[in-house]
């Protein structure tokens, strides 16, 4: 039985899939096992992964019919999975060499912490950016507001027991954000977030990134901020949960009734300073503000016309 489960999705990846293979089977903590699931590949992407699983016994091939998406293909690993911890790993990122033995030994040196990420080197075409992220708990769930700059997805490692306790999978059903989703639903059982302060990944964006190729992806995180809406601000009505969730989107598209209606019910979201879940709320409103206070200047401006 391994101590670490690393879960890693695949697509066509053929020519950026040895890289992070290799990146994991060269870690020098040597206790774990790789989980690879081939997601309907139609390229030479198998054939690859059934190159790493003879060389090393650790690699196990995962295989879906037809292409399901990263949360199908997560969630089928995760149900394979043996270890005490699984990790996440992207099939164009490489893992640098400290990775798992580092984050195994945060995890044990602090049982409280059911998910831990880590700070990453985001590799673009145009150079290399250093990324920094918040470390604590309470920033952290407050930050799920902004379904994004939480986690590097594939530095993260969560306790395996406490998903299976609490009947926790990604979701096969959502095309981007399933990381989201899923950290939400693990905050709503009582999970504990951190982020490392130690760099343990190089997180690579090019134009064959499935976020850069799904449409209306900021539409699809509306919902999810509907739902933490709902769960920091619990006397917000749906509706009024629902206003304010269209408010926090970038650039918005939205009437004036249904910017007066967002910003009606921020201003009530913001005088509830009462924690349900350890969110830090002066985070939250701060996030609040920095969507409302230039939506409230640009209706004031409309008014004075």
């Amino acid at each position: 039985m391994p101590t670490v489960s690393v879960i890693m999705p695949v697509h066509n990846r053929e020519t950026r899939l040895p890289g992070a293979v290799e990146s994991i089977l060269d870690q020098r903590y040597r206790d774990f096992e790789l989980l690879v699931v081939d997601d309907g590949s139609t390229d030479r992407t198998p054939s690859v992964i059934d190159h790493y699983a003879a060389l090393d016994r650790r690699v196990r091939h995962l295989r879906l019919p037809v292409n399901g998406g990263p949360g199908l293909a997560r969630s089928m690993a995760l149900k394979a999975a043996s270890g005490d911890y699984v990790a996440i790993m992207d099939s164009d990122d490489v893992a640098l060499a400290e990775r798992l033995g580092r984050q195994v030994s945060f995890m044990e040196a602090n049982p409280h912490v059911t998910l831990a990420g880590a700070n990453a080197i985001k590799v673009m075409p145009q150079g290399r950016v250093q990324m920094k992220m918040a470390p604590g708990d309470a920033e952290l769930k407050a930050r799920l507001l902004l379904v994004d700059a939480t986690f590097v997805h594939p530095t993260v490692m969560m306790r395996r027991q406490f998903l299976v306790q609490h009947r926790l999978t990604y979701s096969a059903e959502r095309i981007c954000d399933e990381d989201h989703d899923l950290y939400i639903r693990m905050v709503q059982a009582g999970a504990t977030l951190a982020n490392m302060p130690d760099t343990l990944l190089e997180y690579h964006r090019h134009g064959q990134n499935i976020t850069a190729n799904t449409p209306h992806l900021e539409e699809g995180k509306t919902p999810l901020r509907r739902i933490l809406l709902g769960l920091y601000y619990p006397d917000l009505t749906q509706r009024e949960a629902a206003a304010l969730a269209e408010v926090l989107q970038p650039s918005p598209r939205l009437s004036a009734k249904q910017a007066f209606a967002g910003l009606l019910a921020a201003d009530k979201a913001m005088t509830m300073q009462h924690s349900q879940f350890g969110e830090d709320h002066q985070v939250l409103n701060a996030i609040i503000k920095r969507y409302t206070d230039p939506l409230s200047r640009s209706l004031a401006s409309m008014m004075q016309r």
